[in-house]
């Protein structure tokens, strides 16, 4: 691989302060993102009392929003490869702005999922290439450390939505929590086009110009066993991250929360995330990723189960939802780190992106189940419960990516 160059530029060329620069961009990048994609999980509560109608109806929204998200991730590679990373993240965040603000216009479910189908396009393809231009010019061995650091941002957007959010319904209505979806991002369009370097990434000696960037150079030669592990993971820790992150604010309901407060359930499950990150970083460094990943899905499992069987107060409650997202953001975290680590300069923001899209197609299968569950009517403890089966099969795929890692190791 060629590690000399970023971005078509010498790695020795840039300095310090401009990459902690680009690292900055990304993260807010990123903070933007996690607030759009978890806007409507906290609008939900609200829309559904102002339009009479039961919280599960809006699984459609809900669907799309990761449906767009699948078409971006997958996208996102080989347009970042064709056309650089900075013409990448501009168009995205162009979309997902627009995307956002037109949806404060929506007047029925219908609209609102084909809005969200738009915006989610421009959330998916936002973060790979995002990842790639932040660790692009750093060493590899840091590459881990600043793809966890940039990713961070989902958990921060998604406290702010939870913050700002329940505060801006109450003062001017559900339409508000979009319009901030829209401004903001817009907002920072001029500061991504004067900050991101243009260029391509950097690519590897041993592979031909028609296999960089592609699906296929995901799965050659040994890159096969991990790239099969790491999407199943993605999908089974997205599956659970997503089905709880998205209804957390209706499943507060069946535990006697009025629906002006359940905003608090997002803040707690991106809080939790927040604070997992920055005690798991030493962790990442110290561990490696695969075993910090088994060791954060048994500690959501442990969580779930607490709360199902324990019958917890309000602040243990939000405590408990705190540790689930701890542990489920540390997974969705882990995920893009593995795949930053696992690919070469060229196929990196494919590797990195087809990881996601694997991901979100459990984010789809996620809330729908939940909403299936909640039509159900299934109780808010029985559908947490559910949660504990892709989150177990996530753990051990983990245990089998490390073993495979250290047999690799053991044998280079």
């Amino acid at each position: 691989m060629n590690n000399d160059f970023t971005l078509g530029l010498p790695k020795a060329a840039v300095s310090t302060a401009a990459r902690w620069r680009l690292v900055l961009l990304a993260f807010i990048t990123i903070v933007l993102d996690g607030f759009d994609t978890t806007s409507i999980s906290f609008v939900v509560p609200a829309l559904a009392a102002q339009w009479g109608m039961p919280p599960a109806a809006f699984t459609p929204a809900f669907v799309t929003t990761s449906v767009g998200a699948v078409i971006g991730y997958v996208v996102s590679g080989p347009l970042t490869n064709r056309l650089g990373p900075r013409a990448v993240i501009l168009s995205s965040v162009g979309i997902f702005a627009l995307g956002s603000f037109v949806t404060a216009l929506a007047g029925s479910i219908t609209v609102l999922a084909t809005l969200r189908l738009i915006t989610g396009v421009g959330l998916g393809m936002v973060l790979a290439p995002t990842i790639a231009v932040a660790t692009d010019s750093f060493p590899a061995k840091r590459r881990e450390l600043i793809t966890i650091i940039v990713a961070a941002g989902i958990g921060f957007g998604s406290i702010l939505g939870g913050v700002i959010g329940g505060r801006l319904i109450t003062a001017y209505g559900w339409e508000s929590v979009f319009w901030a979806g829209g401004i903001i991002p817009l907002l920072l369009l001029p500061f991504l086009a004067l900050g991101l370097p243009r260029g391509r990434m950097g690519g590897d000696a041993n592979q031909s110009n028609a296999e960089k960037g592609t699906v296929r150079s995901l799965f050659a030669g040994q890159l096969a066993g991990g790239t099969t592990l790491l999407w199943l993971f993605s999908f089974c820790i997205f599956t659970a991250m997503y089905a709880l992150i998205l209804w957390i604010p209706t499943l507060l309901l069946g535990f006697g929360f009025a629906p002006r407060e359940t905003a608090i359930g997002t803040v707690s499950m991106g809080a939790g995330g927040l604070l997992g990150v920055m005690f798991l970083i030493p962790l990442f460094s110290k561990l490696g990723t695969a075993r910090v990943l088994v060791l954060a899905a048994l500690l959501s499992v442990a969580a779930i189960l607490a709360i199902s069987y324990s019958e917890p107060d309000r602040i243990a409650l939000l405590l408990l939802i705190a540790v689930i997202g701890m542990g489920l953001q540390a997974g969705t975290l882990g995920q893009s780190a593995l795949a930053v680590s696992l690919y070469p300069g060229a196929s990196r923001a494919t590797g990195v992106g087809c990881a996601a899209a694997a991901g979100r197609i459990g984010s789809i299968v996620g809330p729908a189940v939940g909403g299936g569950l909640l039509a159900l009517n299934v109780s808010s403890q029985g559908a947490m419960l559910a949660a504990c089966i892709p989150i177990l099969v996530a753990a051990i795929t983990a245990v089998l990516i490390y073993y495979r890692h250290r047999r690799q190791s053991n044998l280079g």
